[in-house]
Formats: structure tokens, sequence, C-alpha cells
């Protein structure tokens, strides 16, 4: 059989003891603080990042150099013995880096790396991951393993509120149209992340209608048993509190999970955001 190994980077939100429970490897991605570069888990975290940020540090991010992304899967081809890795990245409506992993793993690795778009980030782009390393587990050949994951891709339902426009504008994620509501005083944007990346939802002058108007768009989901709701958060917890609860009462007999927001994802929409997902279940 096929010894196949699954893989990503830190935009999934699998930490390191999960990772080793589902035995994948995960590459931390670079964050870039002050000229600075910081490797995620590593050398930062999402409350120090939140600190700098507060404190008005230039913040960028960059994708993996080469040979960072060559010494990734030559460890997993070494150490595991893997005959193919299957690995996710971060949408590509949103970063490089898909282009980057395919074209560099083509020319070196040919058919033993296949790299799959994830089209999601944070904990939607985890749940991905984790029905990759079921599947796996069950014995499935990698092209189907591919195939599979694939159908789930785009199926999830993700609306977020960032505190500021800043960050976004800044990282130029958004199209005008939806940058210039950061302008407008009182009025928060509703943002949806899908396969055509950022785009705008709808505005709002508080946050509760936002999070209530995301809730009532997961009611309209078919087999809504199959899903589960993630929150996902980056120094707004209270709020997330908040929604937990909310869905909670709404949606009694869904699992409700309130994650991390992925450090890439925070360094280009700032402290203070969270969104709420509805993604199948693994």
């Amino acid at each position: 059989m096929n010894k196949v190994i699954i893989s990503c980077d830190t935009t999934a939100c699998i930490n390191k003891k999960e990772a080793q429970k589902l035995g994948i490897y995960v590459l931390p991605l670079n964050v870039i603080v002050d000229a600075k570069e910081y490797h995620d888990g590593i050398t930062i975290d999402n409350e120090t990042l939140c600190t700098m940020m507060k404190n008005k540090a230039a913040i960028s991010t960059s994708t993996p150099t080469p040979v960072e992304i060559e010494t990734f899967f030559d460890r997993i081809f070494e150490e595991k013995q893997a005959e193919t890795i299957i690995h996710f990245t971060i949408s590509s409506k949103l970063s490089s880096m898909f282009s980057l992993f395919t074209n560099l793993c083509k020319e070196k690795y040919g058919d033993k790396v296949i790299i799959v778009d994830s089209l999601s980030v944070c904990s939607f782009m985890g749940n991905l991951v984790r029905y990759a390393v079921k599947l796996n587990n069950e014995g499935f050949e990698p092209k189907k393993i591919v195939e599979l994951v694939q159908k789930r891709v785009g199926t999830e339902v993700v609306r977020f509120v960032p505190e500021t426009m800043v960050y976004l504008k800044r990282g130029g994620r958004i199209p005008p149209a939806v940058a210039a509501i950061g302008g407008l005083l009182g009025i928060k944007p509703v943002l949806k992340l899908g396969t055509n990346g950022i785009e705008k939802e709808g505005i709002t002058r508080t946050l509760r209608k936002a999070y209530l108007s995301a809730l009532n768009e997961f009611a309209k989901v078919k087999d809504l048993d199959l899903y589960e709701i993630h929150i996902i958060e980056f120094d707004s917890m209270k709020i997330c509190k908040e929604i937990k609860k909310a869905a909670e009462e709404k949606f009694p007999n869904l699992p409700v999970y309130i994650t991390p927001m992925s450090i890439n994802v925070c360094a280009h929409t700032g402290p203070g955001t969270f969104g709420v997902g509805l993604v199948l279940k693994v």
C-alpha cells in the first residue's frame, strides 16, 4: 500500500499536540514585525502578535522560501519513508502559496507531492486536513483522498467582522468597494470568505446583529446535522463567548467550538476580529 502522509501549514490552526495525534506535519508560517522575521508557534504566538499590533508595529507576512519548502518535504520523506504527501495550503484567493507550492513541488517531486487548495483558512481549513487524515486511515488511495476532500472545498459558510479595516486595506486583501466601508463612522462590515476570496456580505452597527444574521444563514443549510459551528477569535473572546451561547441556544444539537485565528490571518485583520462559520463535521 502507498504510504501517504498528510501535511499543511499553520493556517489550519492545528497545534503541535493534535498534529502528533493525527500523524501529520505542519509547516510554521512567517510573520514579519518591524522588519524582523518570526515563525508561528516557535518564536511568536497570537498573544505576542496582538501586543505588537496594539503598539503600532509594522506587520506583514511572507510565503516560505523555496529552501524552507524543500526542507519541510525532504524531512517528511526521510522520517516517514513516505511515497506520497498530500499538502494543504491557504486559499489561493488570499495568498500565492498554492501556486508557489504547486510549481516548486511539480519540478522537484513530480507526482509524489500533491498540493490541495483549501480555498479556506483557520479551523475551516483544519477540518479538510482532518478529513483527509480520516480517509487516509481508512485506506483510500491518494487520488481518491484528494477527490473526496475537494467535494467538501467551498461547502463551509463563513462570516467575519474585523474591528477595523486598516489591516485588510494595508494588505490589499479586499476590493476597494469593501475597503471604503471602513471610513463610515459607526459602521462595521460583515465579510464573507468564499471561493472568490473576501467579499462584503453586509454592514452593521452592532456586533450582535452581525452574528445573529450569520446564525440565521446557517439555519437555511440543508442536512444541518452534518455540520458543526466554529467561532474564530483574535483578541475577541468576550464576543465569541456571546456568539457561542447564542449558537448553542439556536442549534442545540450542533457542536460549537471557539478556536484561535491563524496568525497569518490575524496579521491581516487585526485585534478584535471574530468570525463564525458552519463547516462539515469530520
